[in-house]
Formats: C-alpha cells, structure tokens, sequence
C-alpha cells in the first residue's frame, strides 16, 4: 500500500468547542491558522422541533417556521463565531460535481461548492452524512468548501475545488491543507454495485478504500475524498474520525434517521 493511501486512510481525533451552547468540531490542521475561523456543526445548542431538533441550518422543510428557525440557527452560529450573517453564502446543494467562485449573489441553485478569496465572507454548506471538506491555502488566501456525497465524490468535487482555486487564484496545492469532515463511515454505508463502481473509477486500483461486509460493498467516502484532494497534489489532508451514523445523538444522519432529519453544517471564512 502506498503512503498516500495510508494517509487517505488515515482519521484523526478532532477538537470539540462549546460556545453559547453550541458543540463545535475542529480540525486541527486548519485551526493552526489565525486568519481562517471555521467550524464543522452539530445538532446539539439550539430549539429546533423534532424531527430536526435540535440545530438545523438546512431550509429543506418546506414551511414558514422551519425556515425562520434555520434561519435563527444561522445568525447564532455566526455571532458565536464572530462572523456577519449578511455576507453568508450558502447554496442550494443538489449532489453536483459544480464548484464556483462565491459573489454578491443570494441565489446559488444546484451549486455544490464554493470558493472565495474576500475576507469576511462566510461559506456554508450543509450535510446530513455526506463529506463536508475544507480547503484553505495559507499563502495565497483562499478558502473552498464543498458538499460531497456518492454523487459528488464520483464527480471528484473535491477536487475540481482545487482546480478552481488553482485557476481563478494562483493557488499551488502543495500549499492547501484540507479538512474532510464528520460525515458516515464505511462501517455504516452498504452500497450497491453501480454505486461502488462509479467510485472506484475516480481511485482506480485502490480496494482498501472498499470493504465487502455481508456480501455489499462499503466504501469508505471520507478516504475516496481524501485521496482525491491527496492525489491532486494537495500538501496536507486531517480527516475526522467521526462517523454521523453511529453518533446520531450528536450528528444529524439521513441513514440512521431513515431521510426525516435535519442538517449540520460546515462554515468557514477568511479573517
């Protein structure tokens, strides 16, 4: 095995904050930075109802006070972190492949990742087991995040997310350190084939990333996505070792929870 796929494999211990309430993940990488705030979400610190008690941020609910409390939840969260809820991007994330540069727009319709090098403009994506990542260039400024499940894995987001900060900013990607977020483990997500196929496509020749249990495949999303950005060049990936399904009292999991849940977020700007 080689030593990227050892390090793609690999999953670390995060910190956790509290703040007003609010359980806060960090990466560690990116949390030596003093001119980047980030913070990947849970569901605990707010008043959500029940079935997305307790923090949602996701406006996926379709009625007038499902939206108001997320929207609630999203001006908490940037008090607590420092940041202006006016200037938040968050798009409308349909399991695309597309990243884009964030602007002045309020709508980003079927937009799965953002870049951006304006400081003090906040990025939000949401997630309820699929990948959120994190990458942020300390010597050119820049900042991507991304929303990567099966569909976007298989369409290597993460790594058009470093091709766009490479084209639209000059970034190099041996200078990026990426995050690879919460999100659910090859111990809980059973495949199918067509599935399992259109990954390994996209990390050719790679079967420890693909564990067979009970006659289905189970592949393990976070180490797909951390190869990607580490086979695109990237200097250093942290990846989370922890699985939303198998925390449901602390992540919000579509799987665990049968698709009636709500969403976590990862959030992140440049200071």
């Amino acid at each position: 095995m080689s030593k990227t796929v050892e390090a793609a494999l690999n999953k670390n211990p995060w910190t956790t904050k509290t703040i007003d309430s609010l359980i806060l993940n960090q990466s560690p990488a990116l949390a030596r930075y003093e001119r980047l705030v980030h913070a990947f979400t849970t569901r605990e610190g707010g008043n959500s109802p029940s079935p997305v008690n307790n923090f949602n941020l996701g406006r996926h609910l379709d009625t007038s006070q499902s939206r108001a409390d997320a929207a609630a939840n999203r001006a908490k969260l940037c008090r607590c972190l420092g940041l202006e809820v006016e200037k938040l991007s968050v798009p409308a994330q349909v399991h695309s492949p597309l990243v884009l540069v964030a602007d002045e727009r309020t709508d980003y319709a079927g937009v799965d990742g953002l870049v951006t090098n304006t400081i003090g403009k906040p990025l939000l994506l949401h997630f309820a087991d699929c990948v959120p990542v994190m990458i942020f260039d300390p010597v050119t400024h820049v900042l991507c995040i991304v929303h990567a499940g099966w569909k976007g894995t298989a369409g290597a987001i993460a790594a058009n997310g470093v091709k766009l900060l490479q084209s639209e900013f000059g970034a190099k990607a041996k200078n990026m350190v990426a995050a690879v977020g919460p999100a659910i483990g090859s111990c809980c997500y059973p495949t199918g084939t067509e599935v399992a196929e259109k990954l390994r496509q996209t990390v050719p020749s790679c079967e420890a990333l693909f564990i067979e249990r009970d006659g289905q495949v189970c592949p393990d999303l976070k180490g797909i996505n951390a190869l990607q950005l580490l086979e695109s060049g990237v200097g250093e990936v942290d990846v989370s070792e922890l699985c939303t399904c198998c925390n449901p009292q602390t992540f919000y999991s579509h799987r665990h929870s049968g698709g009636q849940t709500g969403r976590q977020g990862a959030i992140a700007a440049l200071a």
